[in-house]
């Protein structure tokens, strides 16, 4: 009590700088019946400018595909464009049974913090995760990635969230392309999030010039009051498609 009245007189944060300010946030998947604990900020946007250092709608219910089709993706090796916080990557070697995990993200202060999450949830030096600074566009060969194809190649792309910006779509779809050539048998899987439907549209008419088939999958999000964990909105659309080289067959086709 004799500290109340200095708590009561103390001036309080702004929202604007409580926003910026970084909290632990765990995801529980009920499906699985498991978690994943992140170090993220509350903003849409961080100081830095980055939208990638909190987890989105399209990553929580890509997550939630996932674990309802743990088949899709166990066994396998992963590779995982504009990670952010590293959430899919996460799950899927933590609870999704994949044989490698590789979290990738454009900005190198994003690929820092999420080096922190996946230590955070037990994985620092395990050899089911690892994660790289990937700038799309910008060819993979002569890397180190293109030698991860030769030695033990990625059967999944996974992505959420990344189509949102216009500009850099077709440097997104370029990279794609160059995956998909190193290993025609690739399969993608990426979630959006759809606040502008001509953005999705640019994005899948982008894959059909660089010959990439994308199909809907039938995923319909829980109604918020029905959820079980993870738990999101749902009241702006979210998709997620299946990409395949053009003429492989697609067993997610509808």
């Amino acid at each position: 009590m004799s500290l109340l009245p200095s708590f009561l007189s103390s001036n309080l944060p702004s929202e604007s700088t409580i926003a910026q300010q970084k909290a632990y946030v765990t995801y529980t998947f009920s499906h699985l019946n498991a978690s994943v604990t992140l170090l993220e900020y509350r903003s849409v946007i961080s100081s830095s400018g980055t939208t990638g250092l909190r987890t989105w709608e399209a990553a929580l219910h890509l997550g939630s595909f996932l674990a309802s089709n743990p088949e899709s993706v166990a066994g396998k090796n992963v590779l995982e464009l504009g990670a952010g916080t590293g959430l899919l990557s996460i799950l899927c070697a933590e609870g999704l049974g994949v044989k490698r995990a590789m979290a990738t993200d454009g900005d190198e202060g994003v690929v820092d913090a999420l080096k922190s999450n996946i230590f955070l949830n037990g994985l620092e030096g395990s050899r089911k995760i690892e994660s790289s600074v990937l700038r799309w566009g910008r060819t993979i060969r002569t890397t180190a990635f293109e030698e991860d194809f030769d030695d033990d190649p990625y059967d999944i792309v996974l992505g959420a969230d990344i189509t949102y910006d216009k500009t850099v779509v077709p440097w997104l779809a370029s990279t794609l392309r160059e995956l998909f050539d190193l290993r025609p048998s690739l399969e993608a899987f990426i979630s959006a999030t759809i606040r502008n439907e001509d953005t999705f549209n640019a994005f899948v008419y982008a894959c059909g010039r660089n010959h990439l088939d994308v199909k809907d999958i039938e995923f319909e999000p829980v109604p918020v009051h029905s959820q079980t964990g993870p738990f999101y909105p749902v009241d702006t659309p979210i998709r997620i498609v299946h990409i395949t080289s053009k003429g492989s067959h697609d067993p997610f086709a509808i």
